[in-house]
């Protein structure tokens, strides 16, 4: 196998193994956007948060990885 062989095998298999994010990393993301004082309100309501996030579609759950501020959470859609 010639290096390039080797490193095209490489690029495509770390391509492949990327994972969309989990509705763990959704939550924790989103409650960093949340003012602090509301943060304590949000811990306490985990469990429907990550099973209202297992219904998201894959383009939803990226939109709000991607979002810097809750104004861009809010442009998410919703299912």
């Amino acid at each position: 196998m010639t290096i390039k062989m080797m490193l095209l095998s490489a690029v495509l298999a770390a391509g492949c193994s990327k994972k969309g994010s989990t509705c763990e990393d959704v939550y924790d993301h989103t409650l960093s956007l949340v003012p602090a004082e509301m943060q304590s309100k949000m811990e306490g309501k985990k469990e429907d948060a990550l099973a209202k996030c297992e219904k998201l579609s894959p383009e939803a759950r990226q939109c709000a990885m991607d979002a810097s501020s809750m104004e861009d959470l809010m442009k998410c859609p919703r299912k």
